[in-house]
C-alpha cells in the first residue's frame, strides 16, 4: 500500500463517499473506513457503479482514496482478475441522475398529491438505471458519447418505455421532438448485440388499436434482441387540473386488447416458440378474466411491470394447498389488508383458507381516497387510507397483515406515514406479508410448514 498526505483541501463533495467495507476484504486489509472517500481508480474518474465494476477487473489496480481525515492514499492493489475490494456504495450513479426531458401525457408525477413521498416526485430517464436495476428509460435524452458507451460496454439488457414506433404517435405522447427516432435506435442497440425489454403504456383513442399492432409489428421484427413487450394500462389519479384528457380502460377495452393480443401471441409462439407480448395482470383483473396458466410468460421477465404477479402467487399457493391442515388447534382470525384489484387477485386463495377449521379470514378492501378510486393497485395505497378503512371494521381479530408492498425501504408509506406510527394506531397485532404464497399462508396459520408455532392465536370456542 502506498500512501502519502494530501496537501491542498479540495472539494470531496464531488468524490465518492464510502458508506461499507466487507468484513474481510481487500478494502479492510488496505485500511479503508466508512466515510472515506473514493477518488480514482487507475486513474480513470468513477461516473457509476458502472464505471467501478468495469475498472477493478484489472489484477493491478491504484486506488486514490481520500480519508475522513484529509490524507489521500495511493493503494497499490495486486489480485486476482474480477476479485472484488469489497467497497460499498449508497448510490449507484456518483455524477449525478439523469432528468427526465420529457413531458408526458401520462406522467405519473405530473399526478401526485402535494405531500406524496419525495422519490414519487422524481422524473428519472437514466439508462444506467435501466442497465443496474431494470427501470425504464426513453432514450429521448442520451448524448451521442452515452449511446456510444452503451454499445462499446456492452450494457445489456436495457430496458425501453416505447409506448409506440408511430414517430408521430411517440412525439405526442412523449411532447419531446426527439421522440420519434426510437425505431433508429432500437435497430442500433440490437445491431451492436444489445438485448431489450420494452414496455407501451396504452392510452385508450391514442396508441391503442392499429397504433398498437404496428408497435408490436415493429418490435417483433426485432426478435430475439428485443425479448419481451409489455403492455400496461395508463394510470390516472384524481389529480389531473389542466393535464391532458385521458382515460381508463372499460371492461370491455380490457377484454378487446386481450383478444387482439392473444392473435399476435399465437403468431410470435408459433415462430419463435414464446409469446413476446405480455399483458399487465391489470388487464385480466379489468376484464374479470382468469389471468392465464405459468406457460403463458415464458420466462417472466417483466414481473417488475406487474405482468405475472398473480400467477406466481397462485401457484406458489397451488404448491402449498396439499399440506394445509384440515383445522386449527386454536380458533385465528385475520384480518387482510389489499387494494380493489388485490381482492380480486387473491380471493380465491382467501376463500380456500377460510375452509380451514377454526380459522377466519376477513379481507378488508381499501379503495384508494388519496389518489382517487382509478387507482385500484395495491402498491399506491397510503398508511392513512389503510387506517380510516380499518376504523370502520368492528372486530380486527388476533392479527392484522399489511401487503409489504405500500412501504418502502424505510418503512415509509407513499404519505410518509412510518411503519411504527401505523402501528401505534391499531389495537392488535400487526404485521407485512410479503408477495409470496409461503409467507401468505404462515402468517395467516400462525405457524411455520416446519410445525414451529410463531404467533399467539386465541383461546375461544370456535364451534
Amino acid at each position: 500500500m502506498g500512501e502519502r498526505l494530501f496537501a491542498e483541501f479540495e472539494d470531496v463533495s464531488r468524490y465518492i463517499r464510502i458508506e461499507g467495507v466487507e468484513a474481510g476484504s481487500i478494502a479492510e486489509e488496505l485500511g479503508v473506513e466508512v466515510g472515506d472517500n473514493l477518488v480514482k481508480i487507475n486513474g480513470n474518474t468513477i461516473r457509476d457503479f458502472i464505471d467501478y465494476k468495469f475498472l477493478i477487473t484489472d489484477t493491478y489496480l491504484e486506488v486514490e482514496i481520500i480519508k475522513s481525515n484529509g490524507e489521500c492514499w495511493v493503494l497499490e492493489v495486486e489480485k486476482d482478475y474480477d476479485e472484488p475490494l469489497g467497497i460499498e456504495f449508497s448510490e449507484i450513479v456518483f455524477d449525478g441522475l439523469k432528468q427526465c426531458h420529457n413531458n408526458c401525457i401520462f406522467c405519473f408525477v405530473k399526478q401526485t398529491a402535494p405531500n406524496t413521498r419525495k422519490t414519487l416526485n422524481l422524473k428519472d430517464d437514466d439508462y444506467r438505471f435501466s442497465f443496474l436495476g431494470g427501470s425504464y428509460t426513453t432514450l429521448t435524452n442520451l448524448s451521442d458519447e452515452e449511446f456510444a458507451r452503451i454499445k462499446q460496454m456492452h450494457l445489456s439488457p436495457l430496458h425501453v418505455s416505447v409506448h409506440s414506433t408511430d414517430p408521430k404517435v411517440r412525439v405526442r405522447m412523449l411532447r419531446n421532438k426527439k421522440a420519434g427516432r426510437i425505431l433508429e435506435q432500437i435497430r442500433d442497440l440490437v445491431e451492436a448485440g444489445i438485448e431489450l425489454n420494452t414496455q407501451v403504456v396504452l392510452c385508450p383513442g391514442i396508441n391503442d388499436g392499429k397504433i398498437l399492432e404496428r408497435t408490436i409489428r415493429d418490435l417483433g421484427e426485432f426478435l430475439p434482441n428485443v425479448k419481451s413487450l409489455a403492455i400496461v394500462p395508463v394510470g390516472l389519479t384524481k389529480y389531473r387540473d389542466d393535464l391532458d384528457e385521458l382515460r381508463t380502460f372499460t371492461s370491455k377495452e380490457a377484454k378487446e386488447v386481450i383478444k387482439m393480443v392473444k392473435e399476435w401471441q399465437n403468431k410470435f409462439r408459433a415462430e419463435y416458440d414464446n409469446n413476446f407480448i405480455y399483458l399487465s395482470d391489470e388487464f385480466y383483473l379489468l376484464a374479470g378474466e382468469e389471468v392465464p396458466s405459468t406457460d403463458y410468460y415464458d420466462d417472466f421477465l417483466q414481473l417488475e411491470n406487474g405482468v405475472g404477479m398473480v400467477r406466481l402467487l397462485l401457484d406458489e399457493f397451488a404448491e402449498l394447498e396439499e399440506g394445509l391442515p384440515q383445522k386449527l388447534i386454536e380458533c385465528r382470525k385475520v384480518t387482510m389488508v389489499t387494494s380493489v384489484s388485490g381482492t380480486k387477485a387473491i380471493e380465491p386463495i382467501i376463500n380456500r383458507l377460510n375452509q380451514i377449521g377454526n380459522l377466519e379470514i376477513q379481507l378488508i378492501t381499501v379503495e384508494n381516497q388519496y389518489f382517487g378510486p382509478t387507482v385500484t393497485v395495491t402498491g399506491l395505497l397510503t398508511g392513512a387510507d389503510i387506517l380510516n378503512k380499518l376504523a370502520e371494521v368492528d372486530d380486527l381479530g388476533d392479527l392484522t397483515l399489511i401487503p409489504e408492498i405500500v412501504l418502502n425501504d424505510d418503512g415509509l408509506f407513499l404519505d410518509d406515514l412510518s411503519w411504527a406510527d401505523f402501528v401505534k394506531e391499531l389495537s392488535n397485532q400487526v404485521v407485512k406479508v410479503k408477495n409470496q404464497g409461503i409467507d401468505l399462508v404462515e402468517k395467516m396459520l400462525g405457524y411455520n410448514f416446519g410445525g414451529v408455532n410463531n404467533d399467539k392465536t386465541s383461546s375461544c370456542d370456535c364451534g
